[in-house]
């Protein structure tokens, strides 16, 4: 055997300067965990993914009163960054729509005129509901 099979691979200012490198990783990790799971911060996220599943909707119910005139092209998950835990209910999945043409006239005034009676609906009630 020579000096050198028994020699520390590591000395203890270096073994000392890992652990201190962890710790600052764990703590920056728990930090991270403790900002996703704040109530305000879960909801901001639930209500962003409301409105992307609501504009997919949309973009849906467009394509159906047109007739396929947006065409999906792709979709796919978003990956999460390296170390980041996932919570259930977290994955994104990215969808890109292609128009195929413009809307035509007939059906802008069908969009118009559903928004109008949607509004003084809500106009009325509200009124209504005042007295």
């Amino acid at each position: 055997m020579t000096g050198r099979d028994t020699e520390p691979r590591q000395t203890p200012a270096d073994v000392e300067a890992e652990i201190d490198r962890e710790q600052r990783r764990l703590a920056q990790t728990l930090d991270e965990l403790a900002v996703r799971a704040r109530p305000r911060n879960i909801a901001r996220r639930q209500i962003t993914r409301v409105r992307e599943r609501g504009a997919r909707i949309a973009d849906e119910a467009r394509a159906l009163v047109v007739g396929g005139g947006a065409v999906r092209v792709e979709s796919h998950a978003v990956e999460p960054e390296e170390g980041s835990i996932l919570l259930r209910g977290d994955e994104e999945v990215v969808t890109t729509y292609q128009s195929r043409r413009p809307l035509p006239p007939e059906a802008l005034i069908l969009i118009a005129g559903v928004g109008t009676a949607i509004a003084v609906g809500v106009v009325a009630w509200a009124v209504r509901r005042r007295r």
